[in-house]
């Protein structure tokens, strides 16, 4: 046999339950690391803004002048701590003509990067995006704030911070890590649980399946699922077993039923031949022997046409043969033929139709085989005082009805699912009357096979109504 590659319900979905999450994750991460970045780039700016106004307020006189003391380098490095930046801005003093005021010592250091010229467009713009001249890869932000003598503008404070500078974050990425390492082992778990928790009871069912297809009927599924559908497969497959065995018993049933309902009538001829080729009978009696023979023979030859019947129409070898037919005619030649072929005429027998003719489409031969079948159960289980057997024929809207009521003591509640169940036949039915529990099968075939169906309406000790019904075919005749 060839290795199976199959995995187990909770390696299948713990896997790519896991991988999506991860997947989910990572897009969270990236999208969240993008964000942190972009956010504390704009928050530094602010700040960067409020430090370098701090810068314009420090260095104006009294007199409406610039006056640029070395202490302001401090201050710069200080707030730079401040902004959590490892290294100060590249800080400029100008003037409104753009002219560089401060010197390299004041604010600027040999490891920053130098700017060889002041823009116009500082004077303009209190915060732009730039690219360092020689490096134009090395992006960096601007930002400017004037300086102001009252109300008039006499330069600015510029300050360039690389955007790598700026954007660089660790407990802000260390926090988003740990949650979401956090989330993922959260998570891990969380599908492991509820994976294991679904696929316990499947597991289970699918144990017990190996049992059954071993013959073994007998399962126990403890396993008491809350969720509705493994609750409804739980149940089913229980149910199913139940019914797989009640199958099998019939099985044996029927076998043992069917050897001796074959073999009875066999060994009677056998018999009853032999006792008249040994003469050992009168004339008279061999002649009783030889009727009882051919009795028997023609119960043999009906149990075997039924079996054959059967076979038949399930591999779909039996036509049905529709033709336009008057059912309440043919009902009425039905039950009339059925009566006089009655030995037994200790009860009654009702037939009710409508007044007016019902015609439709229906083969009349296999409607017979139905009708007379029910007819025969019918009074099998007719007993007690009042035996009376009632065929109503009904006409609604788009479909015709036939009911066959007898006044028996009903079938019993255990045994009403299991009627139209091939080779079934009921505790009481097999103490009365020899078969092979086929008739109500095959004429559940034979009406499905119409359109319809044969349905059991009610039963009960006062008796059992069965239910034959089939299309309304109307047409103009």
């Amino acid at each position: 046999m060839k290795k199976s590659n199959q995995q187990s319900l909770l390696t299948y979905w713990t896997t790519r339950y896991l991988m999506t999450l991860l997947i989910g994750l990572l897009v969270i991460a990236i999208v969240s690391a993008l964000w942190i970045r972009k956010t504390t780039v704009e928050n530094r700016l602010k700040l960067t803004h409020v430090v370098a106004q701090e810068v314009a307020d420090r260095i104006v006189t009294s007199e409406g002048k610039i006056l640029i003391a070395p202490v302001l380098k401090d201050v710069v490095e200080e707030r730079s701590k401040f902004l959590q930046l490892d290294q100060p801005p590249l800080t400029y003093v100008i003037d409104t003509e753009g002219n560089v005021l401060s010197d390299k010592d004041n604010f600027r250091h040999p490891s920053k990067p130098q700017l060889q010229r002041i823009p116009p467009s500082f004077l303009k713009e209190r915060e732009m995006e730039i690219n360092l001249e020689g490096n134009t890869d090395e992006k960096a932000f601007s930002i400017s704030e004037p300086i102001k003598a009252g109300d008039d503008i006499i330069g600015y404070v510029v300050m360039i911070t690389l955007e790598k500078n700026l954007a660089k974050v660790q407990h802000e990425y260390r926090l988003l890590a740990i949650m979401l390492i956090s989330l993922a082992l959260l998570g891990w778990f969380v599908i492991y649980y509820l994976s294991r928790k679904l696929s316990a009871p499947i597991s289970e069912v699918a144990q017990a399946a190996r049992q059954v297809s071993e013959g073994n009927y007998e399962i126990d599924i403890k396993h008491k699922a809350k969720e509705e559908e493994i609750h409804e497969l739980v149940a089913s497959f229980k149910q199913m077993a139940e019914k797989l065995q009640n199958l099998e018993q019939m099985r044996s049933e029927l076998l043992a039923g069917v050897t001796h309902d074959l073999k009875t009538p066999v060994t009677s001829i056998s018999g009853l031949i032999q006792a008249v080729k040994d003469e050992v009978v009168s004339e008279e009696e061999a002649k009783e022997f030889l009727d009882i023979s051919l009795k028997e023979v023609d119960r043999l030859q009906k149990m075997i046409g039924d079996l054959l019947d059967f076979n038949s129409f399930s591999a779909g070898a039996i036509p049905i043969r529709k033709e336009r037919v008057n059912i309440t005619e043919l009902i009425e030649e039905i039950t009339e033929q059925w009566q006089k072929t009655q030995v037994d005429h200790t009860f009654d027998f009702t037939l009710e139709v409508p007044n007016e003719p019902v015609h439709t489409y229906v083969d009349p031969l296999r409607i017979q085989q139905i009708l007379i079948n029910l007819f025969n159960n019918g009074k099998q289980a007719l007993d007690g005082e009042e035996k009376r057997l009632t065929v109503r024929l009904l006409e609604k809207s788009d479909i015709v009805q036939i009911e066959v009521e007898d006044t028996g003591s009903g079938i019993p509640e255990k045994e009403r699912s299991l009627i139209f169940e091939r080779f079934f036949r009921g505790e009481n039915k097999k103490l009365k009357v020899r078969g092979l529990g086929l008739g109500l099968p095959f004429s559940r075939m034979l009406a499905k096979a119409h359109g319809g169906d044969l349905l059991l309406k009610e039963s009960s000790s006062k008796g059992t109504i069965f239910l034959v019904e089939f299309p309304l075919v109307k047409s103009n005749w």
